[in-house]
């Protein structure tokens, strides 16, 4: 389409002033009260921030493996890429909340731009509506303001596709070489990936054959590029879940493939694959809420209202398009760009059948869900009678979506720092670890009452790597590593001195006095407590 609105004139400067304002907007929402909401701390966002100190600091991960493919972190496994890189961040701003949530944000803040040059060839109004869509649904936009690991394979995925459109749809023959990479890189954003990238890669290869065909040399290198860049990561995931053990020569590789004690797949998937289908059906049709409110905010849709069953229409809608152009093996560019999308939203479709989802383990499906969403709203408008009011019809849309993420988007800025996401993330706990820091004792427990209370420590107090590796006192149990202490901190009752006072950080009045003890209270603040144990 050469217009956005029909009947209405729209320059292409007009156009392109309003795409930019529209990313604009979306640049404010991910970076104001950066980064303070969400407030607090997770203990993975800890976890990827302290691997990345260790990475800047020794070239090695918290448990002394060189340059892993896959952390061991705290048992089961922790994705790489975003340690890696923030690493040099860390490096250059030092350890804080800030530098360890920047690569998320500026990924986040990517995306805009990119989604929509991705859309682009699909035609003005549904490139705008695709942009409008992902700069104001809150899967997308919180996920840009707090490190969660697994939340950066979207964007490399999204990276690829960008660079296939341009091979395909454009007919561009320089971006066929760097165009698999991205992919890989996506393995080790979340290792889900390699569950997403055969079926992408078979359909891709369906679809587009006559064209890899012609330049076939071209694509063998792009290939050979991607196992390349993926040789680590599928190394890790042979001996990790294949082999169940290391093979003896890659002992002498400049990078490390540690063994796991537990597996990951083990801890997520159900009894079979029946049980959990119908867990995902129910999670799917329940519009992807999973009840955790670091993913998505409470009472509000997580990709906005209509988009969830608009999405499946358009993924139906797309596969019917795709029977044609597979015979004919010619699709044109606005079909080149469908068929990609389709393809990505299809290859997700199997995570369904592989473990129990929630909202970051089916983040493989919203972006090209929301891509099919804004060209099958334009194929309905389009093929609609001349007469129908189509400007009238994609006013009301752009409406219908502004006003329904501003309550979102008010309600996140405004409420939800105040809610339960305060415990979650655990507010207050650096100034409780500063002050535990000060406390003129031998010995401070740090309470077992939060999630990996290890890690919280080694962040907050930026404890050196060597001496963690030195000084930790530890045990696999469970397939999880269960740090008991290091230097003065212990993080369970027996292993204390007995008899000798001891400071502690802990929860708000989780520590009684009694008979045979005083509690002398150094710092307090909303849920958390400072102070010193004397025995009598």
């Amino acid at each position: 389409m050469n217009s956005v609105f029909p009947g209405i004139s729209f320059s292409p400067r007009a156009y392109a002033f309003s795409v930019l304002i529209l990313i604009t907007i979306g640049i404010f929402i991910r970076i104001i009260n950066f980064p303070a909401i969400p407030p607090g701390f997770n203990q993975d966002e800890a976890s990827s921030a302290y691997e990345a100190f260790c990475l800047a600091e020794t070239g090695k991960d918290r448990w002394g493996n060189v340059l892993p493919a896959y952390f061991p972190a705290w048992g089961s496994g922790q994705n790489v890429l975003l340690s890696y890189l923030s690493a040099p961040i860390v490096k250059i701003f030092g350890l804080s909340i800030f530098s360890s949530r920047l690569v998320s944000l500026i990924l986040g803040i990517l995306t805009l731009p990119l989604f929509y040059f991705c859309l682009r060839p699909l035609g003005r109004f549904p490139a705008f509506l695709g942009l409008l869509l992902i700069v104001v649904i809150p899967w997308h936009f919180m996920l840009s303001r707090w490190a969660l690991e697994s939340n950066l394979a979207p964007f490399f995925m999204l990276l690829g596709c960008f660079f296939l459109i341009r091979a395909f749809a454009a007919n561009g023959s320089k971006w066929i070489l760097p165009s698999l990479i991205p992919f890989a890189l996506a393995l080790y954003g979340y290792g889900t990936t390699i569950v997403v990238l055969p079926t992408l890669f078979t359909l891709l290869l369906l679809f587009f054959r006559e064209r890899i065909r012609l330049q076939w040399k071209r694509w063998l290198a792009a290939f050979s590029l991607f196992i390349l860049a993926a040789l680590p990561f599928l190394l890790f995931f042979i001996e990790n879940y294949l082999l169940k053990k290391n093979l003896t020569w890659t002992d002498s590789l400049f990078f490390s493939t540690p063994l796991l004690p537990s597996s990951r797949l083990g801890q997520v998937e159900a009894a079979d694959w029946k049980e959990t289908a119908l867990h995902n059906l129910r999670f799917f049709m329940g519009g992807f809420d999973d009840g955790s409110n670091y993913n998505l905010i409470p009472g509000f849709k997580l990709l906005l209202f209509f988009t969830v069953p608009a999405s499946v229409i358009g993924i139906v809608a797309a596969g019917i398009r795709s029977f044609p152009s597979i015979k004919t093996n010619k699709p044109d560019k606005e079909n080149s760009v469908v068929f990609i999308f389709f393809s990505w939203a299809i290859a997700s479709l199997a995570l369904i059948f592989s473990f129990e989802l929630n909202v970051n383990r089916f983040n493989h499906f919203y972006l090209p869900g929301l891509a099919l969403v804004a060209w099958f709203v334009n194929l309905i408008l389009t093929n609609l009678k001349d007469t129908a009011p189509k400007t009238t019809i994609k006013l009301l849309l752009l409406t219908w979506l502004i006003l329904e993420s501003s309550i979102t988007i008010r309600y996140y800025f405004k409420e939800y720092p105040k809610e339960s996401i305060r415990h979650h993330f655990n507010i207050g706990l650096g100034e409780a670890f500063a002050a535990a820091r000060n406390l003129p004792v031998d010995q401070v427990r740090i309470t077992d009452q939060m999630p990996l209370p290890y890690v919280y420590t080694l962040f907050y107090l930026q404890i050196p790597p060597k001496q963690f590796q030195t000084e930790a006192a530890y045990e696999i149990r469970d397939g999880v590593y269960k740090v008991n202490r290091f230097g003065k901190y212990i993080f369970y009752d027996e292993f204390l001195k007995p008899g000798k006072e001891y400071g502690y950080l802990s929860r708000k009045d989780e520590y009684q006095a009694n008979e045979n003890r005083t509690k002398e209270i150094i710092f307090s603040n909303e849920l958390w407590e400072v102070g010193i144990i004397h025995y009598k």
